[in-house]
């Protein structure tokens, strides 16, 4: 009869990036107290397999998927799904003696896109739990810990200066300087967008004005709805095209 493996729940550390979501670009660290066999305390040699899985979902009443660290993927976290766990490393005579370290920012899946994603709503939020096996190669997981939802360094502060999100400096076709009020809301930015030759300047706030330099030279002032451009100075132009008020065909005034 193969010996009973008994796996105890994980404790998580993260970095708050505030209100108890993980900074992706700091170490998770995963720590399991012991793992038993028939009760008995194990050690790496009595095991064949000893990790932590991080299960994901990408949002409410998705299937849970699982990430496959030797595939480099997400596969579906199923009964009798085969997979390899992160690896966790043992210290003889700690109170949590496996341990083992995740860092979300940088890894990335068999096609080069990110692995682990800043959350919206809550999603896509992650829990971990130890995955071991004995000798008999019968992978035991233990249970989960509490879900864990990541933002970005640039995303969790008040103000996001570069690429747009998935972008990388080096082929960015959009920069972005924006503000955001103390509850992480954009309030406010400019956005320079690459529109061949040339670009289109947007600078825009949380009311909805914005200025928009067209990538043909052209300028627009946008007003948001319900609200008026106004000239608080003198105003000098040439010709001047309007709508009149109850519609119609576009006058130019003489």
């Amino acid at each position: 009869m193969s010996a009973v493996l008994t796996v105890p729940a994980p404790a998580v550390e993260l970095t708050d990036a505030g209100g108890g979501v993980a900074a992706l670009e700091r170490p998770v660290t995963v720590r399991l107290g012991a793992v038993t066999l028939d009760g008995v305390p194990s050690t790496p040699p009595d095991l064949d397999v000893f990790g932590f899985a991080v299960q994901r979902r990408t949002a409410p009443g998705t299937p849970a998927q699982v990430w496959d660290d030797a595939a480099k993927a997400w596969v579906p976290d199923v009964a009798g799904q085969t997979f390899t766990p992160g690896q966790l490393a043992y210290e003889a005579g700690s109170p949590q003696p496996w341990s083992g370290i995740l860092v979300a920012a940088g890894a990335t899946d068999s096609t080069g896109a990110p692995a682990f994603a800043s959350a919206t709503a809550g999603y896509p939020h992650y829990t971990f739990r130890g995955a071991f096996a004995g000798k008999d190669g019968a992978l035991v997981s233990g249970p989960p810990s509490p879900p864990v939802t990541f933002v970005s360094a640039a995303e969790s502060g008040l103000l996001v200066l570069g690429p747009d999100d998935g972008e990388k400096a080096e082929d960015a076709t959009l920069l972005r300087a924006l503000l955001k009020d103390a509850s992480r809301q954009v309030i406010g930015g400019l956005r320079v967008l690459r529109d061949a030759p040339g670009a289109q300047v947007r600078l825009e706030n949380a009311a909805g004005a914005a200025v928009v330099l067209l990538p043909d030279g052209g300028i627009e002032l946008r007003p948001a709805p319900g609200r008026r451009v106004v000239v608080a100075g003198d105003l000098e132009t040439g010709r001047i095209t309007y709508e009149p008020a109850g519609g119609g065909v576009k006058v130019t005034l003489p």
